[in-house]
């Protein structure tokens, strides 16, 4: 192109180039749409049969910058937006133990998909449908599917932000409605047994704890005494347990990623290993952080089971070890093996199931002593602001899903008092005169 032609061919900034014939006889356009993560621009090119054709192109283009729905470069199949948001974006944004949940959802249900290829300019709700349908093929629950919506179209969101895509079709659809929430809760007859069994049970405060407090199961294994103020009535609710997976840290993992067994061995067995263990933090919300009472009832219990972990750690010496977060916490946990190391999670699930099963008492989760204490205390007529601040809720709505088990309960509550009350009276004794002394009272009631 001559000078001449080239400042015929500039125009005001933002509009593009002059439409120039090539020899093919097409015309071709280029609009500057941007610059990639090095700087270096990018330009989206147009074409037309005719000048006029190729101009009217380019206007349309220039529409879509100017509405914000133009999109910079090629943009990512739905598998390699997930993997870049999960690796590189969600991590400054949720919690650890969170971002793992994610990871097993998009590599359970995304990877796996043939809608993993298509590309996010591409990407309709229609797609979506077609990666929840398995889920629902395999029996799992509509909360379950609309976990992963949630984490797609928070995914693609970001993805709109940064222009890889014009718009969210996650948003362009109905979600998924989460399963209705029926908590499983014991009655208050079968809690009150597994008060008194837990009074008389070795470590049977772990148990009292979870019934009355309604602490999460990462609450109570991370809670330790200097969180306990006896005299001062309270417990301080700030921080949970929580596990990661293990990562593979060998040569192997870096050049094959994809490989199943790149050292030979799980995750976990691997010399190189990294990023897991058992960690402490925060709990999954600012609500969360709290201070609940601590009822006078539960105090005999936490000092007798202190008594026996101090009587446990002098007969283990130099056994006993503590406990070191892998964060490098070291913390003196209220509820803790022999040696004073944190109890797994599966280990606390199964002593609670040998619990209930020893008590006569139905099985149920351990969260599920959550939802029990949760619903005695709505049940005892306790203000709902209350519960919320007990039970570390964040949003009111919490309070609703329980409203379904209080119906129940007072509906049966009811029955026993209508029973109680309209059960045919007894046959009436020979009386003196229908006039019964004190003492002839004591002595019917002794016999």
């Amino acid at each position: 192109m001559s000078s001449t032609e080239e400042k015929q061919a500039r125009r005001p900034k933002g509009e593009g180039t002059a439409p120039r014939q090539l020899a093919d006889g097409r015309w071709r356009s280029e609009l500057t749409i941007g610059t990639d993560a090095n700087g270096k621009r990018e330009r989206k090119v147009v074409y037309g049969a005719t000048k006029s054709e190729c101009s009217k192109n380019l206007r349309a283009v220039i529409a879509d910058r100017d509405n914000g729905i133009l999109t910079n470069g090629r943009p990512p199949t739905l598998a390699e937006w997930m993997h870049h948001w999960l690796e590189n974006i969600a991590p400054t944004k949720v919690r650890p133990r969170t971002l793992v949940g994610y990871r097993s959802y998009v590599r359970t249900w995304v990877d796996t998909s043939k809608v993993a290829k298509t590309r996010l300019d591409k990407l309709t709700p229609e797609h979506l449908e077609q990666l929840y349908k398995p889920m629902r093929d395999a029996g799992r629950s509509e909360s379950t599917v609309a976990q992963l919506h949630r984490i797609l179209s928070r995914a693609l969101t970001v993805a709109v932000r940064r222009g890889r895509v014009a718009t969210n079709p996650a948003q362009r659809m109905d979600a998924p409605q989460q399963a209705s929430f029926d908590p499983e809760v014991l009655s208050p007859d079968d809690a009150r047994k597994l008060r008194v069994a837990a009074e008389n049970t070795p470590g049977g405060a772990r148990w009292l704890i979870a019934l009355a407090l309604g602490l999460r199961q990462g609450e109570a294994l991370g809670l330790a005494w200097d969180k306990i103020d006896i005299e001062g009535g309270q417990i301080l609710v700030h921080r949970e347990l929580y596990s990661l997976p293990w990562e593979h840290g060998c040569p192997e993992s870096e050049a094959d990623p994809k490989a199943k067994k790149p050292c030979g061995r799980r995750a976990d067995h691997c010399k190189d290993r990294h990023s897991g263990g058992r960690f402490v933090g925060a709990p999954k919300s600012d609500a969360g952080k709290r201070t609940v009472p601590l009822p006078e009832q539960l105090v005999p219990a936490l000092l007798q089971h202190r008594a026996e972990q101090l009587r446990a750690r002098a007969e283990e010496g130099t056994r006993w070890r503590g406990f070191t977060a892998a964060g490098g916490e070291k913390l003196d946990l209220v509820f803790c093996q022999r040696d004073g190391n944190a109890i797994q999670a599966s280990k606390d699930w199964q002593s609670w199931q040998e619990f209930l099963k020893a008590s006569g008492v139905p099985a149920v989760r351990v969260h599920d002593a959550r939802h029990t204490a949760a619903t005695l205390l709505l049940l005892m007529g306790v203000d709902g602001r209350v519960v919320m601040d007990i039970m570390g809720w964040s949003v009111a709505s919490m309070l609703k899903r329980y409203q379904h088990v209080l119906d129940v309960m007072r509906v049966d509550a009811g029955k026993k008092m209508g029973a109680a009350l309209w059960t045919a009276p007894a046959e009436p004794e020979p009386d003196n005169g229908g006039v019964v002394s004190m003492a002839d009272f004591r002595a019917r009631k002794k016999a």
